[in-house]
């Protein structure tokens, strides 16, 4: 054996992950739950308040959540735009909310008696228009403010209105936690942003995450407490599938089947199948029969959740 082999059979190899400074990583994947769980209780009440508004159904829902260069997230906002600056003393800055002004202009219009118009109606807003959206952002304040009540207590000091976003002043080296939520109104759908400055967030909800870990700790359940939940959730059914396979097939293909032909699935008979636990991927195994049923050998359990999931 010649030596640059020995070396080569010595050497380890090392993995080296990509990390994209444009999506930078800044919060556990526990802290990304909780701010989930808190923008989809914010967008049930959002919705509420915009119905109200308009004077029809409004869906809002949740569609995801960002972690990206706050230069990045200032690039991508159209002008004009409806944009509120939101100050919050206690976090010592500032937090922008994005709308699109043809959103807004459908809303003002509804307000004043209208049946308000298409979304695609790209403007500055009024003088009048933008007093009319104050009393309605009031609103959307309040929601903002009782949405992060359980995680930490503040008050937006003032609301300031921009039509271009250049002129919002923020730091852009400092990344940005931005909340993305799709608006439904009848046929015309919409977007709606929330960005958090990472510098505002970062102390202040460690700190609350901490303070819940602490509070957990000390309230443990009683040996009574912990049985009367074990039998209560031992009642609880839940919906098990397996997936023997799945494939894509053209209409034309479908109209054409007939009894009797044979379907090609992408799953291999060597490999075990997906079982999904409430339409959730939780385990892996193998099929077979167990006496005179139809059953199943668990050949693996899937713990890990899925980080696009959480985002």
């Amino acid at each position: 054996m010649s030596s640059s082999q020995n070396v080569a059979k010595h050497t380890k190899k090392k993995y080296v992950e990509p990390y994209d400074f444009k999506h930078p990583k800044l919060f556990s994947k526990e802290i990304m739950r909780t701010l989930r769980t808190l923008h989809e209780v914010f967008a049930r009440n959002l919705s509420r308040v915009f119905t109200t508004s308009l004077r029809q159904k409004v869906d809002v829902k949740l569609a995801r959540i960002d972690q990206l260069a706050t230069s990045e997230f200032v690039r991508h906002i159209k002008s004009p735009s409806a944009l509120y600056i939101l100050n919050v003393e206690e976090l010592g800055g500032d937090v922008v909310l994005v709308l699109n002004p043809g959103f807004c202009i459908n809303m003002v219009e509804r307000q004043s008696g209208g049946r308000g118009s298409s979304f695609s109606e790209k403007r500055m807003l009024t003088t009048i228009e933008e007093k009319i959206m104050t009393r309605i952002m009031r609103n959307v304040n309040r929601e903002i403010v009782a949405a992060w009540e359980p995680i930490m207590n503040f008050s937006i000091q003032s609301m300031s209105y921009e039509s271009k976003p250049e002129n919002v002043h923020m730091i852009s080296a400092d990344p940005a936690i931005v909340a993305v939520f799709r608006v439904d109104v009848g046929d015309q759908e919409d977007e709606l942003k929330i960005s958090y400055p990472y510098s505002l967030l970062k102390e202040s909800l460690n700190e609350s995450i901490l303070r819940m870990d602490s509070h957990s700790r000390k309230h443990k359940l009683t040996e009574e407490q912990m049985k009367a939940y074990e039998q209560t959730l031992s009642k609880v059914f839940t919906k098990v599938q397996p997936l023997l396979g799945t494939t894509v097939l053209s209409i034309e293909e479908l109209l054409n089947l007939e009894e009797g032909d044979a379907i090609t699935l992408t799953q291999k008979t060597k490999d075990p199948l997906e079982v999904r636990v409430n339409g959730v991927k939780k385990m892996t195994a193998y099929p077979g029969t167990l006496g005179s049923k139809r059953a199943i050998r668990i050949f693996e359990l899937i713990e890990d959740i899925n980080e696009q999931e959480l985002l």
